[in-house]
């Protein structure tokens, strides 16, 4: 169970998992720190403290240190949720190479540099023993969406990034969780795919993992599709090549 004493971190916080995993630990009585561009939809609560900013802005990060420290409780958990898939094709004509120079590097900044970052600039604050670091990444981490390679770069990244995590921290009974969420259930997902997960089914499964001290989250469908690529990697490829 994470401790009721600490603070919870969670970037992302305004909508899908990430909103989700905020009533999630309110409800169980955490102090949460909710991170997004705009917390505006965030619900009030006298354990919530909101902080609005642009995780691809560089300043962001000193901005959030200098929160939780304000706050004064130590971070029992810092989920790394925030992320953005865009669609991008090396091969269009009329590329304008400028804004997709631009494009990549805040794909690259919000999805990979920042929980790397965060994680560095939060760790002084994190309870020892008993901190736990979870980094939201994709199915994509495994197998490779040809529609959006920068996304699948950064998952692939972040997914080795935690499991490197994972060893260095152990000394200091920090754990390293990966969530990986299969398709959800959003707005934006409606008429694609099918084994669609609720945001806060993934949140239920993400507070569970940290609770019970386990490696990775993984629900419904992307815990069957982490099974068959140790055994069919090619055949995962080409599921999730057509999404």
């Amino acid at each position: 169970m994470p401790e009721q004493s600490g603070l919870i971190v969670i970037t992302g916080a305004s909508r899908g998992i990430g909103l989700a995993l905020v009533e999630c630990f309110l409800k169980e009585g955490h102090t949460v720190l909710g991170i997004a561009r705009d917390t505006a939809l965030m619900p009030t609560h006298d354990k919530l403290t909101t902080l609005d900013t642009d995780l691809t802005d560089p300043q962001a990060i000193t901005h959030i240190a200098r929160r939780v420290e304000k706050i004064g409780l130590p971070v029992a958990v810092l989920i790394n949720n925030a992320g953005i898939q865009n669609a991008v094709d090396f091969t269009a004509t009329g590329i304008d190479s400028e804004a997709i120079a631009t494009q990549i590097r805040d794909e690259i900044m919000l999805n990979l540099t920042t929980p790397m970052l965060l994680a560095a600039a939060l760790l002084a604050f994190m309870l020892r023993p008993g901190g736990t670091i979870v980094n939201v990444t994709s199915l994509v981490s495994r197998q490779p969406k040809p529609s959006a390679p920068v996304y699948s770069a950064t998952k692939a990244g972040l997914a080795s990034f935690t499991q490197s995590l994972r060893v260095q921290l152990r000394s200091e009974g920090i754990d390293a969780v990966e969530a990986v969420p299969p398709l959800m259930d959003t707005a934006m997902t409606a008429g694609r795919g099918s084994g669609k997960i609720a945001p806060e089914t993934m949140a239920t499964a993400i507070f569970d993992s940290i609770r019970d001290q386990r490696n990775t989250a993984a629900p419904g469908l992307s815990r069957r599709v982490l099974m068959l690529n140790r055994v069919l990697p090619e055949l995962v490829r080409t599921i999730l090549a057509r999404n």
